[in-house]
């Protein structure tokens, strides 16, 4: 009974080995897998084959272009997980064609609107309708996202326009081989269990598969959603009805008196048109005070009539005494 004990020794000092070494690489786990800021930059000192480090060098030597069409021609490293983002600012005339465009547009790339806020149509107080807006994000598959600018610029005045790539790739590659390493561990753990004889060593051997387990789950979940950013960008449209353009370009000086000339008229129309329609809403309310207060002047105006003519001739209007007297 003694030499059996003293045999399995060897079996669990292996076994808190491997934990110490998963306890220390799930600390960094945690804080790679919470990591959703920019991309790291740093340089990590990881001792590596020759062979591999080759490998390394000759991937990072090739380099390609993006799959598809990219419209702003730039060439990236092969194998690079870039998460590409885009606002714009959009000024249209046309609302709701704008929006069936976009829509159309969206379902032939193979993308999908992850988020939509718009007002619908109303008037203001003076029955004018109330210029609509909508704010959109669209995820776009990232070879035809460029296509899809080109029809949002096609279909509407761009005022405003901002694109971030963030690079996740070293997130990423860090990812992929801590779990691989965890697999490896719990496939070891896995073979201990099964020759496990001591209830607490069992116990200890669960414990520790569970948490690699739950980390293995993290790291998956992670490693899900880099695809799906890198796979779309995400394309942020911000998109208001106007009736005239924002200028994009410097105007000349007759396009600036023409455009002057019918905004004042613009204006001119609009005031004459309000001012028509308070006359007749408050008709109930003037007609009446107007109509008395005519009444009253015209009454008090006979009036003065008939009282200069019943009274008598003063002596300024008599005539004068007979000559000689």
């Amino acid at each position: 009974m003694r030499k059996r004990k003293w045999g399995f020794v060897p079996s669990l000092l292996v076994i808190l080995c491997l934990s110490a070494c998963s306890n220390k690489s799930a600390a960094v786990d945690q804080n790679t897998v919470s990591d959703y800021g920019p991309a790291m930059t740093a340089e990590t000192n990881v001792p590596v084959s020759p062979d591999s480090q080759y490998e390394k060098g000759e991937e990072e030597k090739a380099v390609t272009s993006l799959a598809g069409e990219n419209g702003s021609g730039q060439v990236l490293p092969a194998g690079r997980k870039l998460i590409r983002n885009i606002s714009m600012n959009v000024e249209t005339d046309g609302f709701e064609t704008l929006l069936h465009n976009l829509q159309t547009r969206i379902t032939q790339l193979g993308g999908y609107v992850e988020q939509s806020d718009m007002s619908g149509s109303r008037l203001d107080s003076l029955g004018k309708p109330v210029p609509r807006y909508a704010n959109m994000t669209i995820r776009i598959p990232v070879n035809q996202i460029d296509s899809f600018i080109s029809t949002v610029e096609t279909n509407g005045n761009i005022t405003d326009k901002s694109e971030f790539t963030q690079d996740v790739t070293l997130q990423y590659s860090d990812l992929e081989s801590r779990k691989k390493s965890l697999e490896v561990e719990q496939e070891k753990l896995w073979e201990f269990l099964q020759k496990a004889e001591s209830i607490d060593t069992v116990i200890t051997l669960q414990q520790r598969l569970s948490e690699i387990r739950y980390q293995l789950e993290s790291m998956e979940s992670q490693l899900k959603l880099y695809d799906n950013q890198v796979d779309y960008g995400t394309v942020s449209l911000s998109i208001r009805e106007v009736t005239t353009f924002t200028p994009t370009a410097p105007e000349s000086a007759g396009t600036r008196i023409r455009n002057g000339f019918a905004d004042n008229l613009k204006i001119f129309k609009s005031g004459l048109l309000n001012l028509t329609i308070i006359a007749i809403t408050t008709s109930p309310f003037w007609i009446p005070i107007a109509a008395a207060a005519s009444a009253i002047f015209y009454y008090r105006r006979r009036k003065k009539k008939r009282r200069l003519a019943i009274s008598p001739p003063t002596e300024d209007n008599e005539p004068s005494g007979t000559p000689g007297a």
